[in-house]
């Protein structure tokens, strides 16, 4: 099992893994990176967004270094998806059997953390869970499930209740 994370910045998609040899799957070539480390979101109940974080390390040995942290704080990375995986390997032939997705989000902000040679940078991303709060252009409306399946009369009178008030008084 190893570790992969692919971000869709706006100058484009990258991917890191625990690899150590570059790993092309789905139109992305994972470069390896030992050092980064994320864990999944806690799981949570309801609909509500949790955060988690992946973090690299500043490591000369590994070609990780104070400019190439700053090249990834420079991309357009507010917002933008951020999906955790797990790839599966044969143990005897090494070929890839599966991944899996683990956690999505979108990148909220990048920390420096740390002093000159213990420097990290730490990618908070709000779990997808966040699109549950956000509107979207559909509405529990008799147009739009006229619009889903023509015919249907299970929400023609939904847009008049919600308006309606009723006097309750005993």
């Amino acid at each position: 099992m190893r570790g992969m994370v692919r971000y869709q910045f706006g100058g484009g998609t990258f991917g890191v893994w625990l690899g150590n040899y570059d790993l092309a799957y789905e139109g992305v070539v994972y470069v390896p990176n030992q050092l980064v480390s994320a864990e999944p979101p806690e799981g949570v109940l309801g609909m509500e967004a949790s955060e988690f974080v992946v973090t690299m390390p500043e490591a000369g040995d590994f070609g990780v270094t104070p400019d190439k942290l700053a090249m990834i704080e420079a991309e357009d990375y507010k917002g933008r998806p951020c999906l955790l995986r797990e790839a599966y390997f044969d143990p005897d032939t090494r070929d890839l059997l599966h991944v899996e997705d683990l956690a999505f989000g979108y990148v909220d902000f990048i920390d420096h953390v740390g002093q000159s040679g213990e420097r990290r940078l730490e990618g908070h991303v709000i779990s997808g869970a966040l699109d549950n709060h956000r509107d979207g252009y559909r509405s529990a409306s008799n147009e739009d499930q006229q619009l889903v399946s023509p015919g249907d009369r299970g929400l023609e009178y939904a847009s008049k209740i919600k308006t309606e008030t009723f006097d309750i008084s005993f």
